[in-house]
C-alpha cells in the first residue's frame, strides 16, 4: 500500500500545471540539486547516496537533452545537445574517480545555464507584455 506523501503529491501538481519555460528551468534546479547531493555523499563517502543522486542528475539532464527540438533549434539545440552528451559523461567521470571538482564544474554549468535560460524566458515575457499593450 503507498503512503501518502503531501510534499511528493504538491510536486506532481507542480509540475502538471506548469508551462514549458516554468519546467526548464525546475528541470536545471533539479539536476543542480542532485548534483550537489552526489558531491555532499562523495565527501562523507557514502557511495551508495552518491550514485542514487549522479544517476538523477543524469536522468533530469537527459530528459532536457530528449525536449530538445534539433531541426527547429538549428546550431543552438545542436550545441545543447552536445553539452548535455558531454556534462552525462563527466556524471559518469566523477562517479568513477570520486572526483568532487567535476561534480562542481557539472554544477557550475548547470547552474549558468538556468541563469542564461531564467534571462533568456524574462526577455520573452517582457517583449509579449509590450506587444500585448
Amino acid at each position: 500500500m503507498s503512503q501518502f506523501n503531501p510534499y511528493q503529491n504538491y510536486n506532481q501538481v507542480q509540475i502538471e500545471t506548469s508551462d514549458q519555460k516554468k519546467l526548464i528551468l525546475m528541470v536545471y534546479d533539479a539536476a543542480a540539486r542532485f548534483c550537489k547531493d552526489a558531491r555532499t555523499a562523495m565527501s562523507r563517502g557514502d557511495l551508495s547516496s552518491k550514485g542514487q543522486s549522479i544517476q538523477k542528475a543524469y536522468d533530469a539532464i537527459s530528459e532536457l537533452r530528449k525536449s530538445l527540438n534539433i531541426e527547429a533549434g538549428g546550431e543552438v539545440a545542436e550545441g545543447l545537445n552536445k553539452l548535455y552528451a558531454f556534462l552525462g559523461h563527466q556524471l559518469t567521470l566523477a562517479n568513477l574517480n570520486n572526483d568532487t571538482e567535476i561534480m562542481d564544474s557539472v554544477i557550475t554549468v548547470l547552474t549558468d545555464l538556468r541563469g542564461t535560460w531564467a534571462q533568456a524566458f524574462e526577455k520573452i515575457e517582457t517583449e509579449e507584455e509590450v506587444l500585448v499593450d
